[in-house]
């Protein structure tokens, strides 16, 4: 009977591992095809950087692409996701639904947003000159409410191209990337604290939801609909969760 036990645990620990494993393959391979797209590039007009994390107030922010380019500063989020991604750009998680099993993932838009303060802060330029883009995988399919830029990785060039207005000088784009790249603290050690943030935030995050406290701005939430939950203090609050 102990035996069967043994076996069983280390059954459960390597399926973890694995999963885990499988997670970090499929978002560098993402990230790879990606930085492939962006390479494209002219180096004249648009400075491409990969694997930023930079220190904020609240921890710290891993973003995967920036390029600065006199059209803006475009700050790319990839997900190398498969099956229905259903969502809004309000809500602050969305579902995955791989043949009937759902899974939930945090609200990318909501993310790269937060990468777009960081960098804000950082530069300390207007946040209109910033372009808001999370790219996924073709395997996935989308079926989000937005007007902003979801796409799929294939459009990436064509969404870039699509800004083709002058709005930072010439002359500042060198200057603006070597800040971003003295300010990146990207290592191995920093990305796994970066992730047992995430962790501890989703986990705290969790136990207000419980408690039917809003994380966002500690209202009430209350039942909309019957089908989700929502933050009293809307619209001027937007959280919801189902």
């Amino acid at each position: 009977m102990d035996m069967i036990l043994i076996y069983l645990i280390i059954c459960v620990v390597i399926g973890f591992v694995w999963g885990k494993l499988e997670a970090k393959v499929k978002g560098y391979l993402g990230e790879r095809k990606v930085a492939k797209a962006l390479n494209f590039l002219p180096e004249t007009e648009y400075k491409v950087l990969h694997n930023v994390m930079l220190s904020t107030s609240n921890g710290t922010s891993q973003i995967d692409h920036v390029v600065v380019s006199v059209y803006g500063i475009f700050v790319i989020e990839t997900k190398n996701y498969k099956g229905w991604i259903r969502g809004n750009e309000y809500s602050d998680t969305w579902t995955q639904n791989i043949y009937g099993h759902k899974y939930m993932l945090k609200n990318p838009l909501h993310q790269n947003y937060g990468h777009i303060k960081a960098l804000q802060k950082l530069l300390e330029i207007p946040e209109e000159l910033f372009v808001s883009i999370v790219a996924f995988s073709t395997k996935a399919t989308l079926k989000v409410k937005t007007k902003q830029n979801l796409i799929y990785f294939s459009e990436l060039k064509h969404t870039i191209k699509e800004y083709s207005e002058p709005r930072i000088a010439q002359e500042s784009l060198d200057e603006l990337a070597n800040i971003i790249a003295t300010a990146n603290i990207d290592s191995k050690e920093n990305r796994k604290v970066h992730i047992q943030n995430i962790h501890a935030k989703i986990e705290e995050k969790e136990e207000l939801v419980e408690q039917g406290i809003c994380p966002k701005c500690g209202g009430k939430l209350v039942e909309r609909n019957g089908e989700f939950l929502g933050c009293s203090n809307y619209p001027k609050c937007k959280f919801t969760v189902k």
